[in-house]
């Protein structure tokens, strides 16, 4: 629990953080751990049994969430689940990786964060992309020379006034050490 907590505090404050795959290990390691020390202090129940009882009715919310939809259990789930939602790879090469941001239940649409691998265990933040629409990454090309990278994507930009869309490319250059 301890790494965990480190870990996103230090990914808040400093914008350095462990790997994103050992870090959702992690997360899922102190949240099974939870489970089954809840049911292990089940009989008697004793007051830890409160704070681990998190650990049990989080999925049972999340499942409520997905059955049954709704505005209620939407911002709940999402307000609870926030700390240890899994951020989706959508591109990534030797040194950059770029993923789609978790915003929660009512976040701006398509945010994308991304950082450069160090050490093989950790990732600091580089930027953040917005351009307010979605980013078809099967057609973006990432590469990485000399220190530098770059992003080179197209997509649908669309001006509300005249009401148009146009495809766009576009190249977003990321400095790296």
């Amino acid at each position: 629990m301890g790494f965990a907590l480190l870990n996103f505090t230090l990914k808040s404050t400093i914008e350095i953080s462990l790997n994103y795959r050992l870090a959702y290990i992690i997360n899922l390691l102190v949240y099974g751990s939870g489970i089954i020390l809840f049911f292990w202090y089940l009989k008697p129940f004793k007051k830890i049994g409160f704070y681990l009882s998190f650990y049990v009715f989080t999925p049972i919310l999340t499942l409520l969430f997905r059955l049954f939809g709704g505005i209620f259990f939407a911002i709940l789930t999402s307000t609870i689940l926030y700390p240890i939602y899994p951020n989706e790879i959508k591109a990534e090469n030797e040194k950059i990786v770029i993923y789609s941001k978790h915003q929660g239940f009512m976040g701006a649409c398509c945010p994308y964060q991304v950082t450069e691998k160090k050490y093989w265990l950790m990732e600091k933040k580089k930027m953040e992309i917005n351009l307010q629409g979605v980013i078809d990454f099967d057609k973006a090309v990432l590469k990485s020379e000399n220190g530098k990278s770059e992003l080179k994507i197209k997509y649908n930009k669309y001006e509300f006034g005249p009401e148009k869309s146009m495809e766009t490319d576009t190249i977003i250059k990321i400095e790296t050490e």
